[in-house]
């Protein structure tokens, strides 16, 4: 069942007490176990957390969102209890999930207020307190063979009966040649998982664990049974029925859809929280397995904080620094990183640290830094002085339009990456996150600002991932490495030091499942080509995937300009006449199909550079607006930033000014004809 992994990783004394004290915060808290403040992880579990964040969005009240989203038909596995005005309790339930004896069955039991008064509920034995006028979520497990659900409030009781039904027990064999990740669901929308394994949802709603052999008890009744293994295999679903008493094998050897290691290309993703509060505890050994089902080459698990100074998964980042995790091998190789996090300015990660940083965070007013200092480029400079690669995380959570920078300073304490244009120019940063959980496009168009300033900066990726979280919000709970970075190696061997090597050179493709090439003459990413005008290039971008569907339906050439030629179908030439330096990338676009993990199919090559007569490409449009949004980033943070006294404040704003330096340098060298921004944004896309 673990995917080739250790039973019991030989961890650190600091590290098992570290999971410990882990779980018991999660007894004593719930989903939030981390920081009792944090709204959204009460609600971690909650099947429909998706569309109850969409609600909350829009009436910025969690109960009426609970309310609204839930109407009048339950879905199964969903318990409404109702407290009347006279404190009076009422029931009502969804179709009932199956149940069989001595396995659990997961109903989210929402309590809905009309009492005027703030009341306490018993839930199954569990005090859950419920304001007045308010909703809570609980989410708990009953014994599939004693499902009756009684909730109380003091000598008022009901007794919810139909959410479950028992049903014949059954087992079920799931074998493969490899470590994969599997889906089991009966007809209710039930899931199944055998002991040992975490008990997840990805973004689609679908559950899933990884194994490669692996026995578990199961109804007996219809199932349907999914494989999957990352983005390099397909994805194969059978419809199973097993009779009562019965082991039923299921054998899965799904198709490999593309083979970018035999080329030399291996796909990392450089941002996953072992542990980020949630509703489970996540051990190393969970991480193994899910690595290695998930056929992922490389995985940076990141220390990192959230409001307060608890920085989880520390002690692991610091008793293991510098060395490869435990399960490591030949074909995957974990590494403990770090995420810096400053809310007012952006996160950053970094791979391949030497040691532990001296600092992990900085701006949260309950943690023990709560002034906006230093900058992001003292942290960054750090990191990679400890050896790391160093890439802006999530850059955006929206997009651009028409250039403008509105949304990205909406929200004073948000995630958004504000102090990149600075650090990029700065030279203390490698690479932009273009897959993340948050705006895709919002980071493209961040990154081509970047790259017609002359930057050089790789293309990455970091899903954000909470393996210990279980369901949502959004792709939180998503396996790692549904989006990844591809580093070309070449010869060497698969290592940390190896796909440092080739982000710090821009040999990398971004995805969340097409395959994605570029060749320009002959070239690949990261690829500085001298040139001459007039000279003529040849193009070539091919997709591949998910057979002739492979989730996209637009392949495009971009650079400084823009679109330069685009093909709805796998490949795509051209001819380009170089008039001057530029760059080019290649990008996949599409809906996506069951393969993907995330709302919409992409992949982005990083650049192949052509330079002309010894210069970069410099476009004053572009420079001119990471000079506006440097300006604005200085009166955003004389405003909204938290500095101790003026000193720490001139630090910031001696950054941005280095930074202005460079871009004006970009506009005193750019050709006289720059074209409008707007315009340039629409040819992006």
């Amino acid at each position: 069942m673990c995917c080739e992994a250790p039973q019991a990783l030989d961890l650190p004394a600091e590290v098992i007490e570290m999971i410990a004290r882990y779980r018991g915060l999660q007894a004593e808290r719930g989903w939030d176990w981390g920081d009792d403040r944090i709204d959204f992880f009460r609600w971690a579990r909650f099947a429909a957390l998706g569309p109850v964040l969409e609600a909350y969005g829009e009436t910025g009240d969690w109960p009426a969102a609970v309310r609204l989203v839930l109407g009048a038909e339950l879905p199964a596995g969903v318990v409404v209890v109702r407290v009347g005005p006279d404190r009076e309790l009422s029931a009502r339930t969804g179709p009932a999930r199956l149940g069989v004896a001595g396995r659990p069955v997961q109903l989210d039991v929402v309590l809905d207020s009309a009492a005027p008064d703030d009341v306490t509920l018993t839930v199954a034995g569990r005090a859950t307190p419920l304001p007045a006028r308010g909703a809570a979520v609980v989410t708990l497990d009953l014994d599939g063979g004693a499902p009756a659900l009684p909730v109380s409030l003091g000598d008022s009781e009901v007794r919810v009966d139909g959410a479950v039904r028992t049903v014949p027990a059954a087992e079920l064999r799931l074998t493969s040649p490899r470590c994969a990740r599997w889906s089991v669901t009966d007809a209710a929308g039930g899931a199944w998982f055998p002991d040992g394994v975490l008990a997840k949802w990805d973004v689609h709603d679908r559950p899933f664990f990884h194994a490669a052999d692996v026995t578990l008890a199961v109804p007996a009744a219809a199932l349907r049974v999914a494989w999957a293994r990352g983005l390099e295999y397909d994805r194969v679903e059978q419809e199973v029925r097993p009779s009562p008493g019965e082991c039923h094998t299921v054998d899965c050897d799904p198709p490999r859809l593309v083979d970018p290691a035999a080329a030399g290309w291996y796909g990392g993703d450089l941002h996953v929280h072992l542990n980020y509060s949630g509703d489970m505890v996540c051990t190393p050994q969970d991480a193994a397995r899910m690595q290695l089902g998930e056929g992922l080459h490389l995985l940076n698990l990141v220390a990192g904080n959230c409001q307060t100074s608890l920085v989880y998964d520390r002690e692991l980042l610091e008793t293991t620094a510098g060395t490869d995790l435990s399960w490591s091998g030949p074909d995957a190789v974990a590494r403990m990183g770090v995420e810096y996090r400053n809310d007012l300015l952006g996160h950053v990660h970094g791979l391949g640290l030497s040691a532990p940083p001296g600092r992990y965070h900085a701006g949260h007013e309950r943690s023990g830094t709560p002034a906006d200092w230093p900058p992001n480029r003292d942290a960054c400079a750090e990191l990679r002085a400890l050896g790391a690669t160093v890439g802006y995380a999530h850059p955006a959570y929206t997009p651009f339009p028409d250039g403008s920078t509105d949304d990205f300073f909406a929200t004073p304490r948000s995630v958004e990456a504000r102090e990149l244009v600075a650090d990029a120019a700065l030279g203390v940063v490698d690479s932009v996150d273009l897959i993340s959980p948050f705006d895709d496009e919002g980071a493209i168009f961040l990154y081509h600002r970047l790259l017609s300033c002359g930057l050089r900066l790789a293309a990455t990726a970091g899903t954000d991932a909470f393996l210990s979280f279980a369901h949502g919000p959004g792709v939180a709970s998503n396996p790692p490495g549904w989006g990844r970075v591809y580093a070309q190696l070449g010869d060497r061997p698969l290592s940390v030091a190896a796909f440092q090597d080739a982000i710090r050179a821009g040999r990398t493709v971004v995805t969340n499942g097409p395959w994605l090439t570029l060749e320009v003459a002959g070239a690949g990413p990261g690829t500085v080509l001298a040139a001459a005008a007039g000279d003529r290039l040849d193009v070539r971008a091919t997709v591949a995937g998910a057979g002739a569907g492979t989730g996209t339906d637009r392949l495009s050439l971009v650079g400084p300009d823009g679109v330069l030629a685009e093909s709805t179908g796998g490949e795509l030439r051209h001819e380009l006449v170089v008039d001057g330096p530029s760059w080019l990338a290649a990008v996949a676009r599409g809906p996506g199909n069951p393969t993907t993990l995330d709302r919409a199919a992409l992949a982005h090559t990083s650049p192949v550079y052509v330079d002309v007569a010894g210069r970069r490409v410099a476009r004053a449009a572009d420079a001119r607006w990471c000079l506006d949004l440097l300006d604005r980033l200085a009166g955003f943070a004389a405003e909204h930033g938290h500095f101790d006294d003026a000193e720490q404040h001139r630090d910031l704003v001696a950054v941005l000014g280095d930074a202005r330096a460079f871009y004006r340098g970009v506009v005193a060298a750019s050709p006289a004809s720059s074209g409008r921004l707007g315009d340039s944004r629409r040819r992006d896309r």
